[in-house]
């Protein structure tokens, strides 16, 4: 009889497919744990809000109201018998017949006369006693001024007569000699003698003015001196009246060099 040989059953193996074996673990229990997270939250999410929209019927139209009809026209009045007409004629008093106003006389119009403007009366003031002595006293005054001015006028011109040919005053002479004087340009030579002069034969007329230029009657004996002192004469113009107010016609004028310096 054969032997029979004893054999036991293999076990697993320590060691192989651990690693597979563990993750495919891990994916299962990865598995579920997502399945009952997912089945929470499906369970647990709010349902949208259910949105139900209203229609209401619209309101009804009423139709135009017809037109209103055109209105009837108007029926013409039958016209009255003729008989009527004349009998209403007959039956209206007559209106009396309004006479014409007469014919209105338009007179002419008169001018009017202009009214005379009286002149107003001048109120006579009568002079205060102070018055009358002051316009007395003016009048007077005057009167003297005008007698003095006619008596001036006349002795002036008979000294001026009598003063024509002949030579000037001393103090009218000074006041020609103090126009003269500023206008003479000539240097006197040294150890001229005082009594040494030029003598000029001046004519004016009344108002000053020279009537001619001056003549040389009598040389100094210097005739750069003369010919200055000439110079000089014309442009003393025109000449200084008198103390009375009055001008010498014609005279005789001495010009000393001496008085030059």
């Amino acid at each position: 009889m054969p032997a029979t040989v004893a054999t036991r059953p293999r076990g697993p193996e320590r060691g192989r497919n651990t690693v597979p074996s563990f993750m495919a673990a891990v994916a299962m229990h990865a598995l579920l744990v997502f399945g009952m997270w997912f089945a929470v939250q499906w369970r647990t999410s709010s349902e949208a809000p259910a949105v139900a929209e209203l229609w209401e019927p619209l309101a009804p139209v009423e139709p135009p109201a017809p037109p209103p009809p055109p209105p009837a026209p108007a029926q013409p009045e039958a016209p009255k018998p003729e008989a009527d007409i004349v009998q209403q004629q007959q039956t209206k008093p007559h209106a009396p017949e309004q006479e014409s106003p007469p014919p209105v006389e338009r007179r002419p119009i008169e001018p009017r006369e202009p009214k005379k403007v009286e002149p107003k009366k001048k109120v006579e003031t009568k002079p205060s006693p102070e018055q009358i002595e002051r316009e007395q006293r003016q009048a007077e005054e005057r009167r003297q001024t005008e007698i003095a001015r006619l008596t001036g006028q006349v002795s002036g011109a008979a000294r001026a007569q009598s003063a024509s040919p002949g030579v000037i005053s001393n103090a009218y002479s000074a006041l020609i000699k103090a126009c003269i004087r500023p206008n003479i340009v000539f240097a006197v030579p040294e150890g001229t003698p005082d009594q040494v002069y030029a003598e000029f034969k001046v004519e004016l007329l009344p108002t000053g003015e020279q009537a001619a230029p001056p003549q040389l009657a009598k040389p100094s004996g210097l005739p750069g001196y003369d010919d200055a002192a000439e110079r000089a004469i014309i442009r003393c113009d025109p000449f200084p009246r008198d103390r009375d107010g009055t001008v010498p016609r014609s005279f005789t004028l001495r010009m000393y060099p001496t008085e030059a310096r």
